[in-house]
């Protein structure tokens, strides 16, 4: 059977995010030192993606295989949370991102973000559902899925899926291109490279920027994204972060109906050297505030005591900007004793920062800083 040269090139590539979306992380000690210092909350996780804090003090944490763990009082509990939708767990898919509902006290509701799907046709799916206690951990019921991408596609990359609620209670969810079908990011009329917005129980908000576009998507909220694995607000400001191929990963300033150029401006390549696109900027579309070439690829971010944290995988880092509308600047690394492939930083109840290595015996990590940043 003979293969094609570009079909050969894209299953080399998704080999390679595979093996390294797999990588064990290396194990970290705790560190102190004159402004923070570093602790191990719990080990023994596999392919975490996100952490989401309870009111309670209960961390949540989805492990890309299915499983929603609970940290409880700084230990890994062994009972999941039960009833968990199946996903669909290949390439760069599973379950991604949990959100805790702004209303939990009241509506004991959150928002869980997954692959959804077979092979053939899968997207990212959203779902809300009430989280009640079962045992020594808890029940999904009323299991409610409120949106899914269209159109279905082949090969399990760039999913995005992270969650968000603005101050008016409506969800942000980010959407993949796909990764083969980049195209899409440019098209109103799919869901693919999109930031899409709709209310809690699914429906589509009548203040979107497309209503009234018979040919848009409702849902969506920008457009010409690639793979965006970050929202954080501040204020009413939402702040994004995306993936380049090879450069090109980008900190945006995301307003209702903007498009963000990709893949018809960026200055990341292909990974096979070629150029994407002849332009690294182009009319009507919004460059970034922050651009890394080449790439750190970023992973998540959390807005902490004024500045913004990035978490990267490629650069086995964490980053700080200083943000002031538009004015977003990278401050480089911090909390440099925190070595390995980082998958996620969130704030606490506890008024502290929660990082997530990646890999297959990943860890929460706990920083508390000691002077005032």
């Amino acid at each position: 059977m003979k293969i094609s040269i570009k079909l050969a090139l894209q299953i080399f590539v998704w080999c390679l995010i595979t093996v390294m979306s797999v990588t064990v992380s290396a194990q970290h000690v705790p560190v102190v030192t004159d402004d923070y210092r570093t602790e191990v909350v719990a080990s023994g996780l596999n392919q975490p993606w996100a952490a989401a804090h309870l009111p309670n003090g209960d961390i949540l944490i989805t492990e890309r295989g299915g499983t929603l763990r609970v940290v409880r009082g700084g230990k890994l509990l062994d009972q999941a949370v039960d009833n968990v939708p199946e996903v669909y767990f290949a390439g760069q898919g599973g379950l991604l991102d949990v959100l805790i509902d702004a209303d939990f006290d009241t509506t004991k509701r959150i928002y869980l973000s997954f692959a959804h799907g077979t092979s053939d046709a899968n997207a990212i799916r959203l779902i809300s559902a009430q989280l009640n206690p079962l045992g020594d951990s808890y029940r999904l019921e009323n299991v409610t899925p409120i949106f899914t991408a269209s159109p279905l596609k082949r090969a399990p990359q760039h999913y995005s899926g992270r969650i968000e609620q603005l101050n008016d209670k409506t969800l942000l969810l980010t959407v993949g291109d796909g990764f083969d079908y980049r195209e899409h990011a440019q098209k109103l009329d799919s869901h693919l490279g999109k930031i899409i917005r709709i209310n809690r129980d699914g429906s589509v908000p009548q203040d979107n920027p497309f209503i009234g576009n018979e040919k848009a998507k409702p849902e969506i909220w920008s457009y010409g994204h690639r793979n965006h694995q970050a929202i954080a607000l501040i204020g009413d400001a939402v702040y994004q972060n995306e993936h380049g191929p090879q450069g090109g990963d980008e900190v945006n300033l995301i307003t209702p109906g903007t498009n963000y150029g990709w893949p018809i401006a960026t200055i990341g390549r292909d990974y096979n050297g070629a150029r994407i696109s002849p332009f690294t900027s182009y009319p009507n579309t919004q460059a970034p505030l922050v651009d890394w070439t080449p790439s750190i690829a970023p992973s998540s971010m959390a807005f902490y005591r004024g500045r913004l944290y990035v978490t990267a995988l490629a650069e086995q880092s964490i980053r700080a900007l200083s943000v002031e509308g538009d004015a977003v600047k990278d401050l480089g690394k911090v909390f440099t004793g925190i070595e390995g492939r980082l998958r996620d930083i969130s704030v606490g109840i506890d008024d502290t920062l929660y990082v997530l290595s990646d890999g297959d015996q990943a860890e929460l990590i706990k920083i508390t800083l000691t002077l005032l940043r």
